[in-house]
């Protein structure tokens, strides 16, 4: 019955994910709050969010294999599958971003090798053709480190060329790019092990397991839920450096616009919500070893997550500059449509629909014998 239900509730946010796209393509993108100043919006933050958290499942992913740790090799089917579910939900919120699916081929078939965007659509293109052949060769047995280390690579390269593109403009210096291709790559692995966590334990809980790892398993989570508690540390410390010397040591010409962020709600979230709260958690052994505080944690670094990635495209903007400051106040407000929160639930609704099959039809503990091969 439970699972009905949660089946139920999936396919009614496709159901409404649909219906948003189709006014989407049919009527433009004033459903959304774009405006000439606001160009990009929560569909190309949760784009961001999607990507990126991908990429830190493929870090997670390439642990047993690409660097030989053998003990993590559970969670290497799950990791590989939730990356492919991740990814597509991160599809589906670029071609809402867009406004149209000939959008995305246009950009494919015109290619600009000048332009940091093509090569990022090409690479994640690349990236998902390698994922999908490196899970069906999990599926078969048969695990090939060559394409293991190839989604390894690639996710290394998305996740900094995604900082490298969003930092490009030089008349945006709140997008500082060198901070941006170390930032995204350390909270997409934050991220992943959080995703890992949470999908693995709370997965098992909701399946009725009562004791939903084993002795070696509960072990396992352990170890990486002690590593997930020094990624959100190492991450903490390079956000409150951002705001030191993004916040408090720039000048209001140069970085206005973030400071003004420092005080929204979406920086308070991702630093309390996302970073300190999570950190904390995993700082008390007692809290650490149990699946409650495990899946709590992950939750709320992924909730601060996704309103870090909010917050930071709306610090290039929110700031208008040149022809488009004239007339207008020093900063302009942003508040979601009911259409742009609706393209977010889509995309989940399509990672978790896609991961609950997975679950179900594809034996995603991975305890089936294995074979490595080299290609």
């Amino acid at each position: 019955m439970k699972g009905r239900l949660w089946i139920g509730l999936l396919s009614l946010g496709i159901l409404l994910g649909l219906v948003t796209a189709f006014r989407v393509f049919s009527t433009g993108f004033v459903l959304y709050a774009k405006t000439d100043i606001l160009v990009w919006t929560m569909p190309l933050a949760a784009y961001i969010f999607f990507s990126l958290t991908s990429s830190g499942l493929a870090f997670v992913s390439s642990i047993p294999i690409v660097f030989g740790i053998k003990r993590y090799e559970p969670l290497e089917k799950r990791t590989v599958f939730l990356e492919i579910a991740v990814l597509m939900a991160g599809f589906v919120c670029l071609i809402m971003h867009l406004g149209s699916p000939l959008n995305v081929i246009y950009l494919l078939l015109s290619p600009n090798l000048a332009s940091p965007l093509w090569w990022l659509a090409m690479l994640y293109g690349v990236y998902l053709a390698v994922l999908l052949a490196s899970f069906w060769r999990i599926q078969t047995a048969q695990v090939s480190k060559t394409l293991s280390t190839l989604v390894f690579l690639i996710a290394i390269a998305t996740s900094t060329a995604l900082g490298w593109l969003l930092g490009l403009p030089d008349a945006r210096p709140a997008m500082n790019g060198s901070f941006l291709t170390v930032y995204f790559p350390l909270t997409a692995f934050a991220c992943g092990l959080a995703a890992v966590l949470l999908f693995s334990l709370a997965y098992a809980r909701a399946s009725g397991n009562p004791n939903p790892t084993s002795a070696a398993q509960a072990d396992l989570y352990d170890e990486v839920a002690k590593v997930f508690g020094v990624v959100i540390g190492v991450t903490l410390v390079l956000f409150i450096w951002r705001a030191i010397i993004g916040g408090v040591s720039s000048s209001e010409v140069e970085l206005g616009a973030f400071r003004r962020m420092m005080q929204s709600l979406s920086f308070q979230t991702e630093l309390w919500l996302g970073l300190v709260a999570p950190f904390v958690l995993m700082l008390i052994p007692s809290v650490r070893v149990t699946t409650w505080g495990k899946v709590l944690a992950s939750l709320l670094l992924l909730v601060g997550m996704f309103a870090g990635r909010l917050e930071f495209i709306l610090t290039a903007e929110i700031m208008p500059f040149g022809q488009l400051g004239e007339g207008v106040p020093q900063f302009v407000s942003y508040l979601p449509t009911i259409s742009e929160v609706l393209v977010a639930l889509f995309g989940l609704a399509v990672m978790l629909l896609l991961y609950t099959l997975g679950e179900r039809y594809l034996n995603l503990d991975g305890t089936q014998e294995k074979s490595e091969a080299g290609t």
